[in-house]
């Protein structure tokens, strides 16, 4: 009985292994036919059948159906194309993947062997970690959107060795240009005589003359570094592109690249606005400022001028505040003085009065010009509380004015148009590149500018600015200070570039849109692990050619102190100062008040609480002594009061 139930056990859990196994098959089958769960197949015939655009004619034994074109020259394929199951649809319909052959060169690649299925991507990259394409025969901007994934079909390590391909641009020629145009050092060719003419003639055409300058040594770097990833195939451009876009040889450069003509220009090309609607660009290789060039400022040194330096630390405002602070300690001077009028009538009194008060303006006035003060032991205490804050205020305006006259005596007077904003407040006409014409007009709407037409690149605004057409230029630093031809132009009619950025422009290559992506990676590591760069080829050339430019015209005296905005002494600057002396006046005026207020409470045989304290606080000696001698002295001033007034 006991071995009975031991065989029964046993085949039970036979039993149910061979259950889990069949039920696991099962999924792994289902797995494999139908994909992962999170990122199954899809059925993808409405969407094939829908694009009438691409119907096909199948012929089968059985008849002929529609389907559709995968590309323009086929395969035609049945509407249910990659849908609902894993299978390798490539071997089934690729006219390639059907080529068997014992040929080593005909091995049947890797890709015709793959099981994939068309699944919906959200859904995969949300619920799952299948991995997903976007459709090769359906790219973005077609209007279709199919996605693809093997991985959900069983998992290939080569399905991830697609996204770290061994070649970037597959060993592909490049059919390379360079605009119409000779820009030294950065491309140009030489004409039969060895010259090289700004525009170029006939050689430009001659594909065995080949080309020179920085750039084109930039990319032929890069080329070694590839290892065969790429070829460059140096042509020229085409006479049509020339036509349409006359006086803009880099325009019709990059119109070459979008009619598909070559696949890459070599040459400083602006990355513009209106040239990205029109085609890609790599990555930048520099960053062209363009900048002011102005007339070489002329110092003038009038005797008006130079004089009148002696002003510049401050404002009028402060000037003025001077003058009034003057006035006012000379009337408070008068005030607090014991001396008194004896004159009946008012005007008579006014005119004493006025006379002492323009007797203290002038010496106050020579007091403060000369630093210092009246030390009057004599005087009461509300002149030395005057005197006090006035000393205080002469200190703090004659160091702040002394600090500032030097800068100000060393300054120049005159004031060049330095910056864009002092040609735009003053209406000045700025020669500029007619490529940057709609990227200046929207950074600086307020300004003229006036744009050569005639495709003499940046001599045309030489051109312009020698027939009176403006007065200034906005010249990119990247071609110009390169160019000793046109620096020398520049030297003739004594331009200078400024530091007054007019705007900055990224520079690049126009390249087709499938190519800029590789190109830009070999940019990227030529600079970074192989020191491929074109500030340091551009040093080379210099250096080998030996080329400087014949004068300097970067605008000398350019620096902070001699253009920086002098800072003038406002009055807020002397609200402290101002306020102490403010202080003292008034102190001293509310016990000149009680002093004249004490005064008159003297009765002939009184000394009674008032006298005493206007004794001891206003005396002459109230600040040395203030007991018995101060009531001694000021009894007998109270009896001789007479004496002081005239």
């Amino acid at each position: 009985h006991i071995e009975s139930e031991k065989i029964m056990v046993a085949s039970s859990e036979n039993s149910i292994a061979r259950d889990q196994s069949t039920s696991s098959h099962a999924n792994a089958t289902n797995k494999i036919i139908h994909g992962e769960i999170g990122c199954q197949c899809i059925n993808a015939t409405d969407i094939l059948s829908s694009l009438t655009d691409r119907s096909c004619t199948i012929t089968t034994s059985s008849g002929q159906h529609n389907g559709i074109l995968l590309t323009v020259n086929g395969p035609c394929v049945e509407y249910d194309y990659g849908s609902n199951v894993c299978l390798p649809h490539d071997m089934m319909v690729d006219p390639y993947c059907g080529q068997i052959s014992s040929s080593s060169s005909n091995i049947i690649s890797e890709r015709c062997n793959r099981r994939w299925c068309y699944v919906n991507a959200m859904e995969c990259m949300g619920a799952s970690s299948e991995r997903v394409y976007r459709s090769n025969n359906f790219p973005a901007g077609s209007g279709v959107e199919l996605y693809y994934s093997s991985s959900t079909c069983g998992f290939s390590a080569s399905d991830l060795e697609d996204s770290q391909p061994q070649q970037n641009l597959g060993g592909e020629s490049l059919k390379a240009i360079t605009a119409a145009f000779n820009i030294v050092p950065w491309n140009y060719k030489r004409n039969s005589n060895g010259d090289i003419p700004v525009v170029p003639g006939e050689e430009y055409y001659n594909n065995t003359i080949p080309y020179e300058g920085v750039h084109i040594d930039y990319v032929k770097s890069l080329q070694q570094i590839s290892n065969g990833d790429f070829d460059l195939d140096f042509v020229h451009g085409s006479r049509a592109s020339l036509r349409i876009y006359q006086g803009a040889p880099g325009n019709a450069a990059v119109q070459d690249v979008v009619d598909g003509l070559v696949d890459i220009v070599i040459g400083p090309i602006w990355i513009t606005g209106d040239r990205l609607k029109r085609t890609s660009f790599s990555m930048p290789i520099q960053y062209d400022r363009t900048v002011l060039v102005i007339p070489q400022p002329v110092l003038r040194r009038s005797y008006a001028e130079e004089t009148s330096k002696v002003l510049d630390p401050f404002t009028m405002g402060v000037w003025l505040l001077l003058v009034g602070m003057i006035a006012v300690t000379a009337v408070l001077s008068v005030w607090f003085s014991k001396k008194r009028s004896k004159e009946s009538s008012v005007y008579g009194r006014l005119a004493v009065y006025g006379r002492l008060a323009v007797d203290e303006f002038l010496q106050k006035g020579t007091f403060f010009c000369s630093g210092g003060v009246e030390q009057d032991e004599t005087s009461s205490l509300p002149r030395k509380l005057l005197m006090f804050g006035f000393a205080f205020f002469i200190l703090i305006v004659l160091s702040a004015y002394v600090a500032n006259l030097a800068a100000f005596l060393t300054r120049s007077n005159s004031s060049p148009v330095t910056t864009i904003e002092d040609v735009i407040a003053r209406q000045m006409n700025i020669c500029a590149h007619p490529v940057l014409a709609n990227d200046m007009k929207l950074t600086h709407p307020k300004a003229n500018f006036v744009f050569n037409q005639e495709g003499k690149e940046l001599y045309g605004l030489v051109d312009d600015y020698d027939a009176g057409k403006c007065e200034v230029m906005a010249v990119g630093t990247m071609d110009s200070l390169g160019d000793l031809n046109l620096i020398d132009l520049f030297c003739e009619r004594d331009l200078v570039f400024t530091d007054s950025l007019v705007m900055e422009n990224p520079v690049g290559f126009p390249i087709r849109s499938d190519l800029a992506t590789g190109f830009s990676y070999w940019m990227y590591q030529g600079e970074k692990y192989h020191d491929i760069d074109i500030q340091t080829l551009q040093e080379e050339y210099n250096e080998e050619f030996q080329r400087q430019p014949s004068c300097d015209v970067l605008l000398s005296g350019q620096s902070s102190d001699e253009n920086s905005e002098y800072a003038k002494i406002d009055v807020a600057n002397l609200f402290f100062p101002l306020m102490f002396f403010l202080v003292c006046a008034a102190v001293g005026a509310l016990l000149q008040l009680y002093y004249r207020w004490a005064v008159k409470q003297i009765e002939p045989e009184s000394q009674g609480p008032p006298i005493v304290w206007a004794s001891h606080l206003l005396g002459s000696h109230s600040t040395l002594n203030l007991k018995g001698k101060s009531r001694k002295k000021f009894k007998r001033y109270s009896t001789r009061r007479e004496e002081d007034e005239y």
